[in-house]
């Protein structure tokens, strides 16, 4: 059903706030004797630094310091690798620094930095920074890593990892199929694009020697233990406090070099330093680029028995932030929610001359996502089967979970044959009418998702001399003060979400009480639990279960002190509308309880929660539960002009108990938005000497709000077995859903009449793309 119409839903906490500008973020920070930071950036993609000449900028008047990567050096230890050694996904180490000493990598890399008065006053000390270069030969093309069974040294000097995941006996399957689809699938370099960019207010205080840095960022414990090992500081000497944060999608996530390097010019000055992202800035980053070229055996009823991928990743350069792992999820990710006996998935991560990595939605599980679903319709249209049929007949079914994939990811949990019966019910694909006009042709793509979430990365079986890795915990403090107020202190924080009304809602059904009766704490290193802030779909799944368990906590002993003024046994005392309740009593008020019961001890306490471990030592624990959502798109495709016009999404989502709906609708529609960008506008050019070719939103397109229609949203709840709650995750499902059926309905309204010379294989689909696939009068070719 469409949950909009669901009983029981709470609105998001303090929106009003947000949507009339009353909410304060982190630019609008004023800190009396507030300095502002600039970066001086590299324009060359591989260069020897010659000279660096910062007296310029020195001798401006409104310059209060320069610092350049030499005196850099001298406070700062080099950066340490977030989420892990990269030994963990099999890659090697490298160490890296804040500023570049001799060679830069990329252009953008940061190599002086900065303070003045004013923003603008660092900005022209900034520019009036010269530097030499001597240039080096770059790495832009990863195709050249494509096929290759032996790599030259110097190749091997760019590969980040490479994995292999394989089951089965893909060989000996291929010689057996009936049929085989050889097809190369790629997909374009995107990035995050969030309303607001990164930026930290850092402080230090010489007296006390403690550093506190607001950060519109995810994750603050992770950004304090940064600080504290880069800036050689106690972690105790540092707090890191989260305002309100404009969105965040992977990209404020701790490891890019500007958070020390803020820090340490507030050290140096003794004054606050401000740094706020230019969008260019924030548009160097990206991810998601991929080539995959793949084989797949099939049989005549459409039933695929063997997959082999070899695929390429571009990471950018190399970088300590998570962004580049996600190569490694990516292969580890097939073959989806398929049932595919025999597997042979070869990935290589490469170091390239652009803009490292940062992490995106979607962590890598979108482009499996497109080029398995890509891969279904190819071989429905060899055997002129349904697109839907064909999926039914490969989907896991429900008896097969817990599933373990090549790579040894487990899936919990799912029933994945309902997830798409319900969404073609709703959407009606077969309902869809005829074109508009002569030029126009209409087009319906369907789409399967799974994304694990909820922990690390690395998966595989445990041998010697592997690591073994788990989900990590989250902590919440609850606690009540004498009139019956509620504050819960968590370790997850919200990115803009509003994870904190499922928090609230979550505490106050606990307590008995209302959501406008609890306050939610979030992203303060001094106030609350450690925890993973804002990762991996974490927030209520994880978060909420340890807000739950601390919640009951004080729910027992408040029955405790309820059941000695009632008369009764605690087991009978119910918490509810703000007071308790026992058989044959009055009720007793919620505050003359709390006041009762704070005589009796502290109304607090801190809870840790851990999703529950596979049981299954032989393999390492990494995502314990997996969402999973299908997906209906309907397009317009103009052959005149190459314009795709979205008129329809529908999708259907299992991400476990639906906590909070209307977070959960949230969190899709903005999913399926970014989706629909990737598989049509979002596109991060680079040109052929490294520099950036998409650096405002004139080049950079995304999705406005007449691109898109009204979303349809259903809900299948399928629980998880591994959480306290049975929730599973919802920040990362629908990206690569949206973009894999808005790709298969561009490609079924090209093939409806008047079918292309190839079918769609890359993203995005930018009218030229489209264009190019349409051929000449008279041209017709079936693929």
């Amino acid at each position: 059903m469409d949950t909009r119409t669901a009983p029981g839903r709470w609105p998001k906490r303090h929106a009003l706030e947000f949507a009339t500008g009353q909410a304060q973020f982190i630019d609008d920070m004023r800190a009396e004797g507030l300095l502002h930071m600039a970066v001086v950036r590299s324009t060359r993609a591989h260069a020897r630094i010659v000279s660096v000449d910062t007296s310029a900028a020195k001798a401006h008047p409104a310059v209060v310091r320069v610092l350049d990567a030499t005196e850099a050096a001298l406070h700062l230890d080099t950066l340490p690798y977030q989420f892990g050694e990269p030994e963990l996904l099999g890659a090697r180490h490298v160490a890296l620094q804040a500023l570049p000493t001799e060679t830069v990598r990329y252009v953008g890399e940061p190599i002086v930095v900065l303070a003045a008065e004013n923003p603008r006053a660092a900005r022209a000390a900034a520019a009036a920074v010269t530097v030499e270069y001597d240039d080096l030969p770059t790495v832009t093309d990863p195709r050249e890593y494509l096929g290759t069974p032996t790599l030259s040294a110097d190749q091997r000097d760019h590969l980040v990892t490479e994995n292999h995941f394989r089951s089965g006996d893909p060989e000996a399957a291929l010689r057996r199929a009936v049929h085989i689809l050889d097809a190369e699938f790629t997909v374009g370099r995107s990035t995050t694009a969030p309303l607001e960019t990164r930026g930290y207010v850092a402080c230090w205080d010489d007296d006390t020697k403690r550093l506190t840095v607001h950060a519109a960022h995810q994750q603050p414990f992770q950004l304090r233990a940064e600080l504290a090992e880069v800036l050689r500081l106690p972690l105790d000497a540092i707090r890191v406090v989260v305002p309100n944060v404009g969105g965040s999608f992977g990209l404020k996530m701790t490891g890019p070099v500007e958070e020390p390097l803020v820090c340490l010019l507030s050290m140096l000055c003794g004054r606050p330093v401000k740094w706020i992202e230019s969008r260019a800035e924030c548009f160097l980053g990206g991810g998601r680029e991929q080539i995959h070229r793949v084989r797949v055996g099939f049989d005549d009823t459409g039933r695929v028995n063997v997959f082999t991928d070899d695929m390429v990743v571009p990471v950018g350069a190399r970088s300590v932030s998570p962004g580049w792992r996600q190569a490694y999820v990516s292969a580890a990710s097939f073959p989806g929610p398929y049932d595919i006996p025999h597997i042979d998935v070869r990935s290589r991560a490469v170091a390239t001359h652009v803009p490292p990595w940062h992490s995106c939605r979607g962590f890598g599980k979108e482009g499996p996502v497109f080029v398995m679903e890509r891969v279904m319709d190819l071989v429905a249209r060899r055997l002129r089967l349904g697109p839907a049929e064909v999926r039914r007949r490969n989907l896991l079914s429900t008896d097969a979970f817990p599933h373990r994939m090549p790579s040894g990811y487990q899936i919990d949990s799912g029933d994945y044959h309902a997830v798409l019966d319900q969404v073609l019910r709703i959407a009606d694909p077969a309902g869809t009418p005829g074109p508009a006009t002569s030029t126009v042709r209409r087009g319906v793509g369907i789409s399967f998702e799974i994304t694990p979430e909820g922990g690390g990365h690395a998966s595989g079986r445990l041998t010697e001399g592997v690591t073994p890795t788990t989900a990590a915990p989250e902590a919440a403090t609850v606690r009540v003060d004498r009139d019956g107020h509620v504050m819960v202190f968590s370790g997850v924080t919200n990115p803009g979400g509003g994870n904190d009304t499922a928090l609230a809602r979550l505490a106050a059904e606990t307590l008995g009480t209302t959501p406008a009766n609890v306050a939610v704490i979030q992203g303060d290193t001094d106030l609350c639990p450690p925890g993973t802030g804002n990762a991996s779909s974490r927030g209520v799944a994880v978060g909420g279960a340890a807000v739950v368990l601390a919640a009951t906590d004080v729910a027992d002993a408040l029955r405790r002190t309820a059941a000695t003024v009632l008369g009764c046994a605690p087991q009978d005392v119910a918490l509810a509308d703000d007071a308790a309740h026992a058989p044959g009593c009055n009720p007793l008020p919620l505050p003359q309880l709390c006041a009762r019961a704070a005589n009796d001890g502290d109304l607090s306490s801190t809870r840790s929660y851990h999703p529950t471990p596979v049981d299954d030592s032989a393999y390492r624990y990494s995502y314990p539960y997996f969402s999973s959502g299908a997906y209906v798109a309907e397009v317009d495709v103009d052959t005149a002009t190459g314009v795709v016009k979205v008129r329809a999404v529908t999708a259907v989502h299992d991400c476990g108990r639906v906590v909070e709906p209307v977070l959960v609708e949230g969190q899709l529609q903005g999913a399926i938005a970014m989706g629909v960008g990737l598989a049509l506008f979002e596109d991060s050019r680079f040109d052929t000497d490294g520099s950036p070719a998409a650096p405002t939103f004139k080049e950079y397109m995304v999705p406005r709000a007449n691109d898109l229609p009204d979303f349809v949203i259903g809900h299948h709840e399928t629980r998880s077995p591994h959480t306290l709650l049975g929730a599973k995750g919802a920040g990362e499902a629908g990206v690569g859903g949206a973009l894999a059926a808005v790709a298969n309905a561009v490609d079924d309204a090209l093939h409806r009449q008047g079918a292309p010379l190839a079918a769609v294989t890359s993203v995005p689909l930018a009218p030229p793309t489209v264009l190019a696939m349409i051929p000449e009068r008279g041209s017709r070719s079936d693929t």
